[in-house]
């Protein structure tokens, strides 16, 4: 029988002294682009390569972000060409950079002055993605969240083969012992697992994680009041 959530480990580590974010679904607001995005680039790759390629739907598109590699990528081409996601990596990822660096703000409603707010009540704050330094630095740049947070970390970034390094090197770089983990899929709630750190799961309709420590719908107020924090406005 799968365990439920231990809320004493939240409690233990209230307030933080450091929160990490995954960033695409929890922060930022993929889900505006990401399916349109991803169905110009299939066309393409087929284009450039002879192939026909079925187009997902948004809920298809949308089933892969939060993964990483070919878990993003091959999901979207056939038996005997999953081999090649690398090649329509590289034709849609000019084309994500474009769009997350065009000047429009693609953060969900409320994460810029969570962020600044964290800040100011001196709580650290990092990213760890499961994307590469091409598309972090495009969301570090395009979506100001490199001046909103302390560190960010991608699986490009020195020391780091998966998501628990990343946890790792957020903690060490921010001397805390008292930390949590905030995401919206699995491979974060596997991260936060494997080092004993309490998870807040950012709701969604793209998996449900059942012994997350507590519930996040997205509204500040909320998660702040969760994690013992001051609310906004409130400092």
């Amino acid at each position: 029988m799968k365990a439920g959530p231990d809320h004493t480990l939240l409690q233990r580590h209230l307030p933080p002294e450091l929160v990490v974010f995954d960033v695409d679904g929890t922060l930022h607001d993929t889900f505006r682009w990401w399916g349109p995005i991803l169905r110009a680039g299939l066309q393409r790759f087929a284009v450039q390569q002879g192939l026909s390629l079925p187009m997902p739907s948004d809920p298809e598109a949308e089933a892969v972000v939060g993964m990483r590699d070919a878990g993003v990528w091959s999901p979207f081409l056939p038996e005997g060409l999953k081999h090649r996601w690398p090649e329509l990596r590289a034709t849609v990822l000019p084309m994500e950079v474009a769009e997350v660096s065009r000047g429009v703000d693609h953060l969900f409603a409320g994460v810029r002055p969570l962020l600044q707010h964290l800040r100011r009540v001196g709580v650290k704050t990092a990213l760890a993605s499961n994307c590469r330094k091409t598309y972090m630095g495009a969301v570090r740049e395009g979506q100001g969240l490199g001046a909103l947070t302390d560190w960010q970390f991608c699986l490009d970034s020195e020391g780091v083969s998966h998501k628990t390094d990343m946890l790792l090197l957020a903690r060490q770089a921010a001397g805390a012992t008292r930390v949590v983990m905030v995401g919206d899929r699995e491979p974060d709630h596997e991260a936060a697992r494997a080092l004993g750190w309490p998870f807040v799961w950012r709701r969604n309709d793209r998996c449900r994680i059942d012994d997350a420590e507590f519930v996040w719908n997205g509204e500040p107020d909320e998660l702040l009041g969760a994690l013992g924090l001051p609310r906004l406005g409130g400092a």
